[in-house]
């Protein structure tokens, strides 16, 4: 057997430990579209969120735009307003080391306030604002307690459909001739009005004869003409009147 000298040490593997893996950065957020709409400047970022610029911001506040920046400046400050609306931020879950992001876009910067900033802003300036509640903030919080404020901004950049044409109108010819029910009650009626004339005619004729006869007459000297003519041109009258309403 082979012994191993004292000062002799076996030789060991020594295996360094691991390092965590580094991890990835973030990639820096841009801004992918910029537009304006209702008064507010808006756009959205490389993330596919929205925002609103600080002057978009006022605006949907009520306020100046100083009055924002100045929330962005004093932003780790403790001033009450800072802390109200801080306060805020936090409760729906959102913590912010600043209020808004600097951006380029089109060679220029931008402040970017993303929806959880500005809806902090918004109910303060709703409701915890004191004399300087804005009743446009009030407006516009209703309005965004209905709607998501980062999807109305996201859908403001969605392209829109386009309107269908109206369908264009169809003349549909009408009937060439009328059903056989309606000819046969057309006949009837022709039938009857024809009869109703016939016989005017025939009592107009039979009356005028009988006038003729009556003046003719021997007995009309008895002194029966006066009455016998006021009776005959009543009825003759009455005659020409029925006449008339068949010439309607």
């Amino acid at each position: 057997m082979f012994e191993l000298a004292p000062d002799v040490v076996p030789h060991t593997r020594i295996i360094p430990a691991r390092r965590p893996p580094k991890k990835a950065a973030a990639p820096a957020l841009a801004i992918t579209a910029y537009a304006e709409h209702d008064g507010m400047g808006m756009g959205t970022l490389s993330d596919g969120s929205g925002y609103l610029t600080q002057r978009g911001l006022a605006h949907l506040c009520g306020v100046q735009n100083a009055h924002i920046g100045t929330i962005s400046r004093d932003w780790q400050s403790d001033k009450p307003r800072i802390v109200a609306i801080r306060t805020r931020l936090e409760r729906l879950g959102h913590e912010r080391e600043a209020a808004h992001r600097v951006l380029i876009w089109d060679g220029r910067r931008q402040y970017s306030y993303d929806p959880a900033v500005c809806e902090a802003i918004l109910d303060y300036y709703a409701l915890e604002a004191g004399d300087h509640i804005q009743a446009e903030a009030q407006t516009n919080r209703l309005r965004f307690k209905r709607v998501d404020l980062g999807g109305w901004i996201v859908d403001q950049f969605k392209p829109k459909p386009e309107p269908e044409a109206p369908m264009p109108l169809k003349f549909v010819p009408l009937a060439t001739h009328a059903p056989e029910t309606f000819e046969a009650v057309d006949a009837v009626i022709l039938y009857i009005c024809g009869l109703y004339a016939l016989s005017v005619w025939m009592a107009a004729t039979y009356f005028e004869g009988l006038k003729q006869r009556a003046m003719n007459a021997s007995w009309n000297r008895l002194g029966l003409y006066l009455p016998l003519k006021a009776m005959l041109e009543i009825q003759a009258e009455a005659i020409l009147r029925a006449q008339k309403s068949l010439s309607f």
